[in-house]
């Protein structure tokens, strides 16, 4: 109903400045080619000679032929509409582009949303998990046979009690500037270098800092049966 008011209100509005224009362009006397006539002449036969001396000194110079000029008011009725319709077409393209932006933003916002809980409720997971779904996590995403796991679990319990933001600031990793973080007590430079690809780049995220224990502990030892700290029978000792 705004729009149609809106066409309504906009076409009536240029056919108030149009349509007397047309009109008066059909009072105009029809001048033909080859007829020579000044404007002076046209007032004499109305009745009168109002023009000053000085134009009648120029009443004997041939006008400009001019041509009787007739325009259809449906003609331009029908521009008129046009003009109105084109209005309209952009009006609606903009609001169709407000829609489709507050549209694509509402969408936008609801998928954070939804990425956001998912990832509260991973987190929440992760930490009513303990150090058996930790660790357990860590084999899936190193590719780790299953034998690891008592190893994994007595290197936890001796270098951090099991508490993922254990923090060493004593021992010689810390006097040489890199103490050693998280559950398995990993320095920064080792996390960074065996870090495994999908976990968090949080040294303190339990599987994370598990995942460079086991990549660094392949890489030194090959298996983890050759770590002193993953037997529980042995004294404790670093890795």
């Amino acid at each position: 109903m705004h729009l149609a008011r809106t066409a309504t209100t906009a076409l009536s509005s240029v056919l108030a400045l149009i349509i007397p224009a047309a009109i008066a362009l059909e009072g105009l006397p029809d001048m033909r080619p080859g007829e020579a006539g000044t404007r002076t002449e046209e007032a004499a036969l109305a009745g009168g000679n109002s023009r000053p001396a000085a134009a009648e000194a120029g009443r004997g110079a041939p006008a400009t032929p001019c041509r009787k000029v007739r325009v259809s008011p449906a003609a331009l009725e029908g521009q008129a509409a046009t003009f109105v319709a084109a209005g309209l077409t952009e009006q609606r393209y903009e609001a169709a582009a407000r829609a489709s932006r507050s549209s694509s933003e509402a969408r936008s916002a609801a998928l954070e949303e939804q990425r956001e809980a998912r990832r509260e409720e991973a987190r929440r997971r992760l930490e009513t998990a303990g150090p058996e779904g930790w660790i357990r996590a860590c084999l899936r995403v190193t590719g780790s046979p299953d034998h690891w796991y008592t190893g994994l679990w007595t290197i936890a319990r001796r270098e951090s009690g099991f508490d993922p933001r254990a923090f060493n600031g004593w021992d010689a990793n810390a006097a040489a500037g890199e103490p050693s973080r998280g559950l398995f007590q990993t320095t920064w430079p080792t996390f960074r270098a065996h870090h495994q690809s999908g976990t968090s780049w949080d040294i303190n995220d339990p599987v994370a800092n598990c995942a460079a224990a086991v990549n660094y502990i392949k890489a030194q030892y090959g298996d983890i049966s050759r770590v002193q700290q993953a037997n529980a029978g042995s004294p404790p000792q670093g890795y």
